[in-house]
């Protein structure tokens, strides 16, 4: 069972996240190391952590009191060779699919998993430290989705865990990707986390493919709830807000 929730999604390279409000924990992946492929040292018949390799981009990052932490975990979904054969995922500074990032000159990719990898953010907490109704806050995300040929069975999942409820930003299972219209551009994602005290946001790639990838940045949580009409402002234009409920 989901709760009635409002998700806005607009295309765009300027950011909903400079709409007014008072930031209470963001990354933009800018003090992330970015290094060369990676290459996963696990056994990928098995589920693992993923962990940093000296030299390689981060799939890890420790909180350091500017930038949210994130880990990343590999399942084996495909019993394929996973990340071991070296891939292009964790913190980047490439543009050549993106153009640019939307804040800053880094961004983190996930890509070619050949099984599916998982990123999870730090749990950020309400600043009133538990449910208010009265309080506002919010989450805003970019996200940028390659323009390939994504096979039936590839799978692209944003979503967060708000006390213990699961909440989609994206969610393209038993779609084609291909038929979504969210390939090839820069999309801000806002979600309202009003009434929820601790909220985990996660990020999961399932593919097989090097050219297949997504791409975040500038992740902002702040308070207020940016709106359509700021968003237009921005330059970002605007979709109507959906609820569902299910």
């Amino acid at each position: 069972m989901k709760n009635t929730v409002a998700l806005l999604t607009v295309g765009g390279l300027a950011t909903a996240a400079s709409a007014g409000g008072q930031v209470i924990a963001f990354t933009s992946f800018e003090n992330a190391f970015v290094g060369d492929q990676y290459v996963d040292t696990g056994d990928a018949s098995v589920d693992h952590d993923l962990v940093n390799n000296a030299g390689q981009s981060d799939v890890d990052f420790l909180a350091d009191g500017v930038e949210i932490g994130f880990d990343s975990f590999y399942f084996n979904s495909r019993n394929d060779v996973g990340l071991t054969d070296g891939d292009f995922v964790g913190a980047t500074n490439f543009t050549g699919t993106v153009g640019a990032f939307t804040d800053g000159v880094q961004g983190f990719e996930l890509q070619d998993a050949d099984g599916t990898m998982r990123t999870t953010f730090d749990t950020v907490t309400s600043p009133l430290g538990a449910p208010r109704v009265e309080f506002e806050w919010s989450l805003c995300l970019d996200y940028f989705v390659q323009e390939t040929g994504w096979e039936s069975d590839d799978r692209i999942r944003i979503w967060v865990d708000a006390d213990g409820t699961e909440i989609d930003l994206l969610n393209t299972a038993g779609s084609d990707i291909d038929d979504l219209g969210i390939e090839d551009g820069w999309r801000t994602a806002v979600l309202n986390l009003t009434g929820y005290a601790n909220v985990t946001l996660m990020v999961e790639l399932e593919s097989n493919s090097g050219s297949e990838s997504l791409y975040l940045d500038n992740i902002v949580f702040k308070t207020g709830i940016p709106t359509p009409g700021s968003l237009a402002l921005l330059g970002l234009g605007g979709l109507a807000a959906t609820r569902r409920r299910r």
